[in-house]
């Protein structure tokens, strides 16, 4: 049988072996007037509970320990660590009854976090939204249709552009529902050109020779060559032109009289040549005139050139050369 001593010296109450039962019955009240009520193992204090203006203080007594809550299965189910972190397994938080199933990344997200993820978006994502300081969750379709299209609060520069739009500058396009950016040069009829020389110029008989206006109006590219008359397709400007190219002819003779284009110094097969009308031209100046739509790449040159077929020399005047870039 144990033995229990009231040791009135130390003011301790000792057991030898066994535990020790208070059974009482009413109440087990420990009214401790110096604030503190301390539970010690083996002579080494482990939680003191402490009056602190009449708030409830648990406090470990042990450096680097913790106070751990566990169901009666050993389940833990909350911690108060050492370093403040009150600590509550995935799974076990409930807020008025209901489970909180989200993890701490995803609630540290809420609260902006830098987390970003790269996988791609569908209409059936779910976005989180403050609704009036509610936070609720809406798709990605529901944004998109909300969104609906550009207008002028949705531009970053909502001033009008007072100027001709730079080559370099950007537009917005659909690309099969996808938006891209795109310069404006793709939707410039540039590169662009046209020039004319007012001064006779001789044609030798039978003779394609090159028409060399001199005079430019505009050569938006800097791609034609007032020396030789030619247009050169600059790089990154690859694509379908249309050409056109005119002169007048001082003494006008009823045989062949007309224009061609040459690309690289070959004529292709499909320049168009246009003849004045036969018949008593006496005296007049008819105007020969040509058209043609080119394909183009890089570094190919084209040229305009004039013929006549008179059995002599003659002399043109008014001649011009012009182009531009369609797509």
């Amino acid at each position: 049988m144990a033995n229990i001593e009231l040791d009135g010296v130390n003011k301790k109450i000792k057991v030898d072996s066994g535990d020790l039962t208070l059974d009482v019955p009413g109440d087990i009240v420990l009214d401790a007037d110096g604030g503190d009520v301390v539970f010690a193992d083996g002579g080494t204090n482990l939680l003191k509970v402490t009056n602190s203006s009449s708030d409830v203080v648990l406090q470990p007594q042990v450096d680097t320990k913790d106070i751990v809550f566990k169901q009666y299965d050993g389940t833990t189910v909350a911690t108060v660590e050492d370093n403040a972190t009150f600590n509550i397994p995935a799974s076990k938080l409930a807020i008025g009854g209901t489970a909180v199933t989200a993890t701490a990344a995803e609630i540290n997200l809420i609260d902006g976090g830098t987390a970003r993820g790269t996988t791609a978006i569908a209409d059936g994502d779910g976005v989180l939204i403050n609704d009036a300081g509610t936070m609720r969750q809406t798709t990605v379709e529901t944004l998109k249709t909300y969104i609906g299209g550009f207008d002028v609060s949705s531009i970053t520069g909502a001033t009008a552009l007072d100027d001709v739009p730079a080559t370099t500058d950007e537009f917005i396009i659909s690309d099969g529902g996808t938006l891209k950016r795109i310069d404006a040069n793709f939707l410039m009829n540039t590169p662009c050109f046209y020039a004319y020389k007012t001064a006779n110029t001789t044609f030798a008989n039978s003779t394609n020779v090159t028409l060399v206006p001199t005079s430019i109006v505009t050569n938006d590219g800097t791609s034609y060559d007032s020396s030789n008359g030619r247009f050169t397709c600059p790089a990154g400007q690859d694509g379908t032109y249309f050409f056109y190219a005119h002169f007048r002819i001082n003494n006008y003779d009823p045989n062949r009289t007309s224009i061609a284009f040459f690309v690289n110094g070959s004529e292709t097969n499909w320049s168009l040549h246009e003849h004045a009308p036969e018949g008593d031209l006496s005296g007049r100046r008819p105007t020969i005139h040509a058209t043609a739509i080119k394909a183009l790449s890089a570094t190919d040159y084209i040229e305009a050139k004039g013929l006549q077929i008179s059995g002599s020399d003659d002399t043109v005047t008014n001649l011009g050369f012009g182009g531009f870039k369609i797509r």
